[in-house]
């Protein structure tokens, strides 16, 4: 018998747990642009399936261009991948981590990633009295703290794992303030791996066009949140040609299907698409936020992205209220197992503006519930 929800997005599971159709369910948990995919990848995708008879571009040159243009960049700096999370996992042999620090609360693959390696990974945790700010000041004592020894448990830290803006708090680290870490991580000969997933909603943040010019930042990105596209595995990779170099003999071939490289093409070519999007979510979310926060005793975190990390009053937990929401058709995120969160933790997607008063009110209607 399958359990409870333990991750976002996954709403084949939900459904089969609730036997009714993914579609009934409204999902909250994946900050997906509600906006749907956008109508050029539609189109496109409609007519590309003929060319699904051959092989897929194993370097995806068309889109690889695209979005070297898009950026400012060479071509040689970017790499594609099958979603960021292929990327991430070739990461700790391509460079050799033997040792990751980690800034979360956050994606949990990054943990994994390093411990599948068997690399020792240190945590550096966002703190509720600051708002989950981003802890940069203590992430540069860490890397900055002189190590002595080859053991493992004294091994320097390689690598600095950064994504700005956080998943889940939604919190965001200025560019000058990834510029004083990858200054930091530089002179003890690391790595700065900055994840900018969501930064299209805070695209001055962003620090893209320095990694290709600096052997020590690497800059993930990718399609599946705020083009809506996550069924189709697509994202990227931006560092120096030297850096990238060690990573593409991590990849397995083909590993971007021609379907994928095609609708990321599209999404890149829909100007219009971006800009209703950017115009909806400065919209939307200062609405949702005040909605949440309407609600008696329900805290709302400062977010740069298109999500809320929540916290409920005592002694509601994220656990009771993600299953009672799921029983009425409506997916959050517990995110009490993230490390530095606790049990009464939730992020909500933004989503259009009826979906989310409906889950402000079905929340109310919880939370008013409690004994």
């Amino acid at each position: 018998m399958e359990q409870s929800v333990s991750h976002g997005g996954n709403v084949y599971h939900a459904a089969r747990l609730l036997s009714r159709d993914p579609s009934d369910l409204c999902d909250f948990s994946a900050s997906i642009n509600p906006l749907g995919v956008p109508l050029a990848a539609r189109r496109l995708l409609q007519t590309a399936i003929g060319k699904v008879q051959h092989y897929p571009d194993p370097q995806g040159l068309a889109l690889v261009q695209a979005i070297a243009e898009r950026h400012g960049v060479s071509p040689e700096n970017v790499v594609l991948g099958n979603g960021t999370v292929e990327l991430i996992y070739a990461l700790p042999a391509a460079f050799n981590i033997r040792h990751g620090l980690i800034v979360g609360p956050v994606f949990s693959e990054y943990e994994r990633v390093l411990t599948l390696a068997n690399a020792r990974v240190t945590h550096v945790l966002a703190r509720s009295k600051d708002d989950y700010r981003q802890p940069v000041r203590e992430v540069l004592e860490k890397v900055e703290r002189p190590s002595s020894g080859w053991s493992k448990r004294r091994l320097p830290i390689e690598a600095v794992f950064l994504c700005n803006p956080n998943s889940p708090t939604g919190r965001s680290v200025s560019r000058n303030g990834v510029y004083r870490l990858l200054e930091a991580v530089k002179r003890r000969n690391g790595y700065l791996i900055v994840d900018e997933t969501f930064v299209e909603f805070c695209e001055e943040k962003s620090v893209i066009r320095r990694a290709a010019c600096d052997d020590s930042l690497l800059v993930l990105r990718s399609f599946t949140k705020f083009y809506g596209i996550p069924g189709l595995r697509i994202g990227y990779i931006v560092g120096t040609e030297k850096s990238l170099w060690r990573l593409r003999n991590r990849l397995p071939p083909w590993s971007v299907n021609t379907l994928a490289q095609e609708a990321a093409l599209a999404c890149l070519r829909d100007y219009r698409y971006k800009e209703r999007t950017l115009l909806f979510i400065q919209k939307e979310r200062p609405v949702f936020r005040r909605a949440l926060e309407g609600i008696p005793g329900v805290r709302v975190y400062p977010s740069s992205a298109n999500f809320f990390l929540v916290e409920l009053p005592e002694p509601l937990t994220s656990h009771q209220v993600q299953i009672v929401l799921m029983k009425r058709g409506y997916l959050v995120r517990d995110c009490s197992n993230y490390p530095g969160l606790h049990e009464r933790m939730l992020r909500f997607a933004v989503r259009t503006s009826r979906e989310n008063a409906r889950l402000v009110k079905q929340l109310q209607h919880v939370v008013q519930a409690q004994p």
